[in-house]
């Protein structure tokens, strides 16, 4: 009888962290209103140091279908150092959702302009559906001019709206 009870509590105390872990990976699709979504740019520059090192050839022999074979005397010419500046330009995304009695903080990285990572214009009503610590929004492209577009974000804090 106590085996028993202790294997009925163990598979009680099993189950409750399963059934937590099952509901974080379920997908939840919400009606979302934004907020406010401001876009920070940030650049990076990078400077690259190299020397193109050409070289300097003569050579000498006949051209033709009898010809004896080419002397190519090459040696290589001192070339000034290059600096190449490379910048690394990307915008950091944070918007404001609120629905459900919540508000969310979402963040994305936008590494180059087509990426579908972008602010929201506030006011607009979206779909999306959360999984876990990820929300996938469904906005249009660049505002209202664009087609829709189903962007990737973090979810980065939830509240409960005040």
């Amino acid at each position: 009888m106590r085996k028993a009870t202790l294997l009925v509590l163990a598979l009680c105390l099993a189950v409750s962290p399963l059934s937590a872990i099952r509901h974080r990976t379920q997908k939840t699709t919400l009606t979302l209103h934004a907020l406010v979504s401001p876009a920070i740019p940030k650049e990076k520059t990078t400077f690259w140091i190299g020397a193109d090192r050409g070289t300097g050839c003569s050579r000498s022999g006949m051209y033709g279908v009898y010809s004896s074979p080419l002397d190519v005397n090459c040696r290589p010419l001192p070339a000034p150092p290059q600096v190449i500046p490379i910048t690394i330009r990307r915008e950091v995304v944070q918007c404001q959702l609120e629905g459900n009695g919540k508000v969310y903080t979402v963040g994305c990285t936008a590494h180059w302009v087509g990426s579908s990572c972008g602010r929201l214009v506030p006011g607009d009503t979206l779909g999306a559906e959360v999984k876990g610590m990820t929300m996938w929004v469904n906005a249009p492209h660049s505002g209202n001019s664009g087609k829709p577009i189903r962007a990737k974000y973090r979810i980065l804090d939830v509240r409960p709206v005040r």
